[in-house]
């Protein structure tokens, strides 16, 4: 601070809300910083404690200092990354994020201490990325190509970045950051890893641009002496600036033949100053005595601290702003839309585990459901005890009806072997026991799934409950049963599913018995009869109740499982905050993936209808095009809930726990395991309002019962998809303002 500056520190005063330089140093200066502060946490130290810098244009501007002492933090505010606690930053002009700054925009060329950019380009398709989304042509890139790879010893065109060498990777990102001619560039450790020679090379190339071109460069970097060819450095130390001036000035101050000795020395007096008490460092004598010699000031003094209404005309800001107008290079929508797209398309092409993920994944989940599911069970296993007539002679013996009409008679022989013969051997292997105590004992070691008993008078029985309906003993009553036992605990599935044969299977052996004897059919039929139902079949597979809820489930969470890592990875890999500087927004972002995702949930979409409808010939009475349309909607849907868990969460660890996390209750409550009519009211009404739930109810409709959209039952489902998929748009798009530059 120079000696006709006065901090508010010293006066009382509390800082200002806003600080403006004024016109001249708007003009004269690329960057001014004031008073700028900002903490990462309550409590801690402060990593920028009240902060004045000065970048002038057309000079080189070495900032210095130890690793956490707030170089990239200070960069990033700059950038417009991170934001300021208090203070004021003005870039070319304006504040970052105003339409009268350089930034976001074309002007400034960002290269971050992170390398930044996507693993899956190659060099030239990086250089066309940033090169497109600052709106060059692609043959200007191509000639900036030519120019930077023999600058800069670029690795082959066609290498990708994830093959290349970390300081390969940072010159690939050096060439970025300068590929369209900024009037700033703003560099975080841009030398790191590269031999002497390029680095000489690239200081080199920094000197001739700032005095050919009027460009300002600011420069971070461990290696202290290099910045002796930098215009003004800056020593940076605990949040403040221990010097603002030229190299050979701060050498001539402290006659030492290094900078990192003057750093030293200047490191050792702020540590001295705050031993003492007196003063911050921002305010120390070391720093006045040093601007005494500063080739370059900007003085900010209480005169100065006015509104910038009152120090800048609107005439004069008109005035400011054509003189840059040419500069100022708007890149058209069309040239970001496309970096962006090819951007997300080449991301996914080269990565082939997300291509497997992708299309072989649903037809993998798709063909498993349907083998698994809704088929009958086969092979289970029956203890089977029969007094009358053994093991019927392994077959052999079928069970037979003589009717003898002449006589008035029709005699039941073996009956309980023609009931048993009935079943499929697929379905039920039957094993035989000689007492009822062995075949329990069966059951409950795991070995059958239940037992059935033929008493030794079954056939007789029977014949006698025929014969005797009001006078049958109690005796042939109990004779004519089948005692049957089963492990309903072990396996309710199959225990009812034996129950439901067991019963189905009497009623038709029964009935060929009786009309042998020309007695009605109907005789051995249950009073209840079951018409053919209105929608549906008696014999309808359950796979064809859980299949809508499925299709719309797997097709929901393949999506969502894509998209919710995507912006996460966009910000891990540095590529969203570079862009943003750049001037790319956030909206544009989130619906260049949006495209790319559409067009991926097509064609998975499409892989899901062929196998349902073709290969498995899933039945569907309405319209294959309304079915579609539903399960399309559905996964966009699920895509824009991923799109919002990326947006929200920090890590891919959080976003898998909530994409899986949230997986059960939909498919719990969605209605396709259970119906919702069985759960508690609440619960029900909640099951309701899930994405998928009514939208399970419509494709089922459509399916079974031939229903078109006008149906309030399929319109209803369409709605519910449509209304959620608004509200997570809306919903990402209030989180991404959050992360805007």
């Amino acid at each position: 601070m120079t000696s006709n500056q006065v901090h508010p520190r010293e006066t009382g005063d509390t800082f200002p809300a806003e600080v403006d330089p004024g016109l001249s140093s708007m003009q004269q200066d690329a960057i001014i910083v004031r008073f700028a502060r900002k903490r990462y946490a309550k409590g801690q130290p402060p990593i920028l404690d009240g902060l004045n810098m000065t970048v002038p244009r057309g000079c080189i501007y070495g900032l210095l200092g130890a690793s956490g002492c707030g170089k990239t933090t200070l960069l990033s505010c700059v950038v417009g990354v991170k934001k300021l606690d208090s203070g004021d930053i003005w870039v070319l002009g304006g504040k970052p994020g105003k339409q009268d700054s350089g930034i976001p925009g074309p002007r400034v060329g960002y290269m971050p201490q992170e390398i930044s950019l996507v693993q899956e380009f190659t060099v030239l398709g990086a250089l066309y990325y940033f090169g497109r989304i600052n709106g060059l042509e692609d043959s200007d890139i191509d000639e900036r190509y030519g120019f930077f790879s023999e600058l800069l010893s670029l690795p082959p065109k066609d290498r990708l970045v994830k093959h290349m060498s970390g300081g390969q990777q940072r010159r690939v990102s050096f060439a970025a950051a300068l590929i369209h001619k900024p009037e700033l560039l703003i560099l975080d450790e841009p030398t790191v890893g590269l031999d002497p020679i390029l680095r000489e090379n690239i200081w080199n190339f920094l000197v001739k641009i700032t005095k050919e071109e009027g460009t300002a460069v600011v420069i971070t970097t461990h290696y202290i002496e290099e910045t002796r060819m930098a215009n003004r450095i800056g020593l940076l130390r605990c949040g403040q600036l221990l010097a603002e001036t030229s190299p050979t000035a701060l050498l001539n101050k402290f006659q030492c033949q290094s900078l990192e000795e003057a750093f030293l020395i200047l490191s050792q007096k702020q540590k001295d100053n705050q031993d003492k008490g007196v003063l911050n460092s921002a305010d120390s004598e070391v720093i006045e005595d040093l601007d005494e010699v500063a080739t370059h000031s900007v003085p900010v003094s209480q005169n100065n601290l006015r509104s910038s209404t009152e120090c800048i005309m609107s005439s004069e800001k008109q005035l400011l702003d054509s003189q840059y107008n040419e500069k100022r290079r708007t890149p058209i929508f069309g040239k970001i839309f496309r970096a962006l797209m090819t951007k997300n398309i080449l991301q996914f092409l080269r990565h082939p585990g997300g291509i497997l993920f992708a299309f072989v994944f649903p037809l993998v989940q798709v063909t498993l459901f349907f083998y698994a599911i809704g088929r009958d069970p086969k092979g289970i296993v029956v203890a089977i005890v029969n007094d009358e007539a053994g093991h019927c002679d392994h077959g052999n013996i079928i069970g037979s009806v003589i009717h003898n009409p002449d006589e008035g008679t029709c005699d039941y022989v073996d009956i309980s072997c023609r009931f048993l013969n009935g079943f499929n051997s697929s379905i039920m292997e039957k094993e035989f026991y000689s007492s009822r105590e062995d075949a329990k004992l069966a059951v409950e070691s795991g070995r059958a799934a239940g037992t059935m008993f033929f008493s030794r008078n079954f056939s007789r029985a029977l014949q006698s409950r025929r014969d005797n309906v009001d006078s049958a003993s109690n005796a042939d009553i109990v004779a004519g049963e089948i005692d049957t036992v089963l492990d309903i605990g072990a396996n309710r599935q199959i225990g009812l599913f034996l129950q439901k044969k067991l019963f189905e299977k009497f009623i038709e052996v029964h009935g060929e018995i009786v009309s042998t004897c020309n007695i009605p059919r109907k005789f051995a039929d249950t009073p209840v009869y079951f018409e053919e139902p209105i929608f549906g079949r008696l014999d309808g597979k359950y796979s064809e109740f859980v299949a809508p809820g499925f299709i719309l489930t797997i097709i929901f969470f393949l999506s969502t499982a894509v998209s919710s890592s995507i912006i996460i990875a966009d910000r891990a890999e540095g590529v969203w905050d570079r862009s943003l500087v750049q001037g790319v927004t956030t909206a544009q972002i989130l619906f260049s993936h949006i495209l790319t995702q559409v067009v991926m949930i097509i064609i998975q979409v499409t892989v899901v209808m062929c196998i349902s409808f073709v290969h498995f010939q899933l039945p569907c009475k309405g319209s294959l095009v309304t079915v579609t349309a539903m399960v399309l909607l559905t996964g966009i849907c699920g895509m824009c809930y991923g799109f919002l868990i990326s947006v929200l969460c920090n890590s891919h660890t959080v976003a898998n726990f909530v994409s899986t996390g949230s997986f059960y209750p939909i498919i719990l409550l969605c209605g396709a395991i259970w119906p919702a009519e069985g759960m508690p009211t609440v619960l029900r009404w909640v099951s309701f309002a899930m994405p998928t739930t009514i939208p399970s109810f419509s494709l089922r409709g459509i399916l079974e019962k031939g229903y078109a959209v006008a149906e309030p039952e399929v319109y209803t489902g369409f709605l519910i998809v449509f209304g959620w998929t608004s509200a997570f748009v809306i919903c990402c798009l209030i989180g991404l303002r959050g992360k805007t530059v």
